[in-house]
């Protein structure tokens, strides 16, 4: 029996889902909440991302404002709250969820679990509240009292999981103990609709970037930081492997994808790189919405990624990917295709900086043989769906 029952949904206006969101998160879990809202469309579906840290790191106030931006341009959610930066922000959201007194409050909040029960029966007196616990104190002897503002709770089940299963599989259970939906394993990939505007603007940008005529080589999209530094490629690394697949191809179109924070060094040291001189390299930042990014990633012939968001936008995308991870982890690689390659960290401890630019460029030349097997396979293909070779 599933903690929220079928009858109690029906006679709910308003539910609101808790969660410490990042960008991947959200693409996986929004599946699964647009289940909900497809079985019971009258209710006002809202979304909670404040994690309670109340500080002003610039990298996370960033992500929770794109990530409203998502929430807004998706049918199937109400209203959203965005994480704050100080105490007094968040009484003043808090006191606006008061005011809507929501039935139920589904809360996945991993390691905050506890914190959101509080916050949640602080928000709404009156609402039933369900919670997965994620990993508990002390062998789990403190979640009576950790979970005390929670009707009811669970948790994850590791050994009821596929082998080898995936971040889908995860959130599945957590979603389907919680309020009873099914889905079959197709359903639960995710889908990303960009909006036809935001593509044809990716489509003029990247024409306007790259105005040579003569020199429409295949697009390849790098993306080699993350919000962690043992998740980060270095910039060595990163400018060696684009002068290697330029030796290969000089006509290639390079996009170095970057935050706000680091566009202005990032841009110095390409123009000022000798090495990278003769090639065509740009660098990109979204500057004013969410849609931009992922907009120009379907534009990508290829996409080469550290773990982040970013390769799952590709996958969520269907372009060809080759995501580098460490081996913590591994249910968050993207979903496993012909043109999606996972090079891992050769050992559990190894940052991403361990993996060599060589590494990479094997891992390029086996996507564009599998690439153009395709296209030799395939009786029509339009031209820019495949890495043209060198």
């Amino acid at each position: 029996m599933p903690l929220i029952s079928s009858q109690q949904f029906q006679r709910a206006k308003r539910v609101l889902f808790m969660s410490p969101l990042a960008l991947g998160d959200f693409l996986y879990l929004k599946t699964f909440l647009g289940k909900i809202k497809a079985e019971y469309p009258h209710i006002e579906l809202d979304i909670w991302q404040d994690d309670n840290r109340n500080n002003n790191q610039s990298w996370r106030l960033l992500r929770s404002q794109t990530i409203e931006q998502w929430i807004q341009a998706e049918t199937d959610f109400t209203r959203s709250y965005g994480c704050c930066d100080s105490a007094a922000r968040q009484r003043q959201q808090i006191n606006r969820a008061q005011k809507l007194n929501y039935d139920l409050i589904i809360i996945q909040g991993g390691n905050r679990g506890r914190q959101y029960s509080a916050l949640a029966r602080e928000i709404s007196p009156d609402a039933f509240i369900a919670t997965y616990k994620g990993s508990s104190r002390y062998y789990g002897l403190l979640d009576k009292w950790d979970f005390r503002h929670s009707d009811k709770t669970c948790q994850l089940n590791k050994k009821a999981l596929p082998e080898n299963y995936h971040v889908t599989d995860r959130y599945y259970q957590i979603i389907q103990a919680i309020s009873g939906i099914t889905l079959t394993s197709p359903e639960m990939m995710p889908t990303l609709n960009l909006p036809p505007l935001s593509v044809s603007r990716a489509s003029t940008w990247l024409m306007k970037q790259f105005s040579a005529p003569a020199r429409q080589g295949p697009v390849i999209f790098l993306n080699h930081l993350s919000t962690d530094k043992k998740r980060d490629w270095q910039q060595k690394q990163l400018f060696e492997l684009i002068y290697q697949l330029g030796q290969l191809n000089p006509d290639t179109r390079f996009i170095i994808n970057i935050t706000q924070d680091h566009l202005e060094e990032i841009s110095k040291a390409v123009q000022s790189s000798p090495e990278l001189q003769p090639f065509q390299v740009v660098v990109f930042t979204a500057q004013s919405h969410f849609f931009e990014l992922p907009s120009l990633i379907a534009q990508a012939d290829l996409v080469i990624t550290v773990e982040t968001a970013i390769m799952h936008f590709a996958a969520a995308t269907k372009r060809p990917l080759i995501a580098m991870m460490r081996q913590k982890k591994p249910y968050w690689a993207p979903p496993a295709s012909k043109t999606t390659q996972v090079v891992y960290t050769s050992k559990k401890k190894d940052h991403i900086s361990d993996i060599d630019v060589d590494v990479i460029v094997k891992a390029v030349n086996a996507i564009q043989k599998e690439l153009s097997q395709t296209v030799s396979a395939a009786p029509v293909v339009s031209e820019d769906s495949s890495l043209k070779q060198a």
